[in-house]
């Protein structure tokens, strides 16, 4: 039975830094002192993105008193993190202070056959802030201290970060022939282990930009990609005819091997989907399962329909993911769109999975190249991933030929699929703020807060009218439905930014006074409110979003995965979303994972958001 620690190293070295932040700090809740799981809790965080929170745990966890290695070394990193996502001098001081914590941290250690990782890492940020003659002298020392270590370690992960580091120094050094004949043997020593390849490939993209030489030319391979799977449903005289299933599994197959398929997002239908999970646990790929909702409900809709034989692949593959996922706990009332949001969620978390991976990222369908309805089944997928730009490949589900790209003019064919709005639920991205310290205000604060508060929140909403479905306000609170998660993401964060800029005191308003939003997406009942006569969303997923705000630290938003995982469909990496841990929701609603939304900095360090260190 494995220890956490060793469970939470084994995560990480999958690429799922969330359940590996849990776990460790569920652990942490009975070993609250054990350093090596308060240092892996925070490498999760940061190789998740949100390394300002590990900065802030780092301090609360008082790790700056400690001596080991991995932990000066994580201060200096998380430091260098920030400056990546920064810009001019800003990112060039950030990267001589990440500097500086290497250097101290080496000298500390100097002695230690662990050295050439603080060593390796100063060189790095000496070339981030232009100090090449302070690179190359590090760069020096790495070498020398590689060359004299008389034994190899016997750890094969450790191996492959000596040589890893071996092939950077050389790099930093312009010995570029002498770096590539060192790449096939650290290939070999990676074995299942992403994101340590991930980073290893993103440090060296990195420091061929700032010297100027071509990366392609080191001879690394592209990482495992990742993939979004949808299709047909397997029938005997529709759009997937059971005659062609081998055919398409085949195909299938012979696509995933092609693009050197590593990681799969989907759902788990009977026909097209259940075909790419069993070639996808076939190679040995991680299967992550997004279910539209409830498991029993969703193997008699889309699973026993296809035949009885399906229900035991269904099992099988279900048991044999890495991770399974519920869009909605909602029952399914014949609403066809659950199946569309459920897609959305896939296709995001694949989006994500792959930035973590820093490898690419695609989409593989099964369809029968008819348009039926755009905006549900397989052509909703299809034309949502089309919006996204990134490559996309089909199988047709009626000859099992290969086809790659969405057609610019598609066949029509007569609708055949119902309307999602005659059961009444749309998907929505969903806001809830509300200003901490409200209630205690007295009656001759309230036109000041009503005015100078209320009011310029206001003008900030009526910015985004355009992509607004309707809002309510009650006191200091504020629903706001939307249309799009990124006008959603884009509001609240104006609306934190507008009460930053509000002098609370020039108006007699306590300074404590602070905002809190939380967003959430997913399908709602639209209707008219018979009281107020207003426009309103209600259902499931309005009180699954009233339960993030009360629990969102003041000045923040907070945002629920599936959020998250939208908004990287169609954001133009405009934001970032930190994972803070699965927090304890409001009214005991149970725990939900969360995410803290903030603007990308540096709109070109989307990747560096998103990095790993061992």
């Amino acid at each position: 039975m494995s220890t956490p620690l060793q469970e939470v190293k084994n995560l990480i070295s999958k690429g799922e830094f969330f359940k590996a932040y849990d776990i460790a700090m569920h652990a942490l809740g009975s070993i609250p002192d054990n350093t090596a799981l308060q240092h892996r809790a925070l490498l999760a965080l940061a190789n998740g993105g949100a390394y300002r929170l590990a900065l802030s745990q780092f301090e609360s966890m008082g790790l700056h008193n400690s001596h080991e290695l991995d932990v000066q070394c994580l201060l200096a990193r998380l430091h260098k993190d920030i400056s990546f996502a920064q810009k001019g001098e800003a990112a060039k001081a950030g990267f001589v202070k990440a500097f500086q914590l290497y250097e101290q941290a080496w000298i500390s250690h100097q002695l230690s056959p662990q050295a050439y990782y603080p060593a390796i890492n100063a060189a790095a940020c000496a070339v981030f802030s232009g100090a090449l003659e302070q690179a190359t002298h590090w760069a020096g020392i790495v070498l020398d201290q590689l060359q004299s270590q008389h034994t190899k370690p016997a750890d094969p992960a450790e191996q492959y970060w000596t040589h890893a580091t071996r092939i950077e120094a050389l790099l930093i050094q312009g010995q570029l022939d002498a770096a590539r004949t060192l790449v096939p043997h650290t290939l070999s020593l990676i074995d299942s282990d992403r994101t340590a390849l991930a980073s290893t490939l993103r440090q060296l993209q990195r420091l061929c930009n700032c010297l100027g030489h071509d990366f392609k030319s080191l001879g690394f391979a592209t990482p495992p990609a990742v993939i979004h799977y949808t299709g047909h449903l397997l029938s005997h005289t529709g759009r997937f005819p059971e005659h062609q299933e081998t055919r398409v599994a085949a195909r299938i197959q012979e696509l995933l091997e092609c693009h050197n398929v590593g990681v799969g997002y989907g759902s788990l239908a009977g026909g097209a989907d259940i075909l790419f999970a069993e070639s996808l646990i076939k190679r040995g790929a991680d299967l992550h399962v997004v279910l539209p909702f409830e498991r029993e409900e969703f193997l008699k809709v889309s699973v026993l329909r296809c035949g009885p034989r399906w229900a035991e692949r269904f099992e099988h593959c279900l048991n044999a993911a890495r991770s399974v996922r519920m869009a909605t706990e909602d029952a399914f009332l014949q609403d066809e769109q659950l199946f569309t949001y459920c897609s959305q969620i896939a296709m995001g978390l694949s989006i994500l999975n792959a930035r973590h991976l820093n490898t690419t990222v695609a989409q593989i369908g099964v369809w029968d190249g008819y348009t039926h309805d755009r905006t549900l089944g397989t052509e909703a997928d299809l034309q949502q991933w089309a919006y996204t730009g990134l490559p996309q490949y089909f199988v047709n589900s009626q000859n099992a030929n290969f086809s790659e790209g969405l057609p610019a003019n598609l066949p029509e064919t007569p609708l055949t699929s119902n309307n999602s709005k005659q059961h009444g639920r749309e998907t929505k991205a969903m806001l809830f703020a509300d200003v901490k310290g409200f209630s205690k205000l007295g009656d001759a604060a309230l036109p000041a807060f009503v005015e100078q508060i209320m009011g310029r929140l206001a003008k900030v909403t009526a910015q985004h009218q355009d992509q607004l479905h309707s809002i309510n306000t009650w006191g200091d609170g504020i629903f706001a439905v939307f249309n799009h998660v990124a006008a959603a993401a884009e509001c609240a964060l104006a609306m934190q930014e507008s009460m930053a800029g509000i002098d609370r005191t020039a108006f007699g308003l306590p300074e404590k006074l602070a905002l809190r939003i939380g967003l959430h997406l997913g399908p709602v009942y639209l209707t008219l409110d018979p009281i107020t006569l207003r426009e309103t969303a209600i259902g499931a997923h309005v009180s699954r979003a009233a339960r993030i705000e009360p629990v969102t630290p003041e000045g923040c938003v907070y945002v629920t995965e599936t959020f998250a995982a939208v908004l990287a469909i169609g954001s133009n990496n405009e934001f970032a979303c930190d994972y803070v841990g699965q927090t304890e929701a409001a009214k005991n609603y149970g725990l939900m994972r969360m995410f803290l939304l903030r603007r990308t900095e540096n709109s070109n360090a989307t990747t560096v958001v998103l990095d790993f260190e061992r």
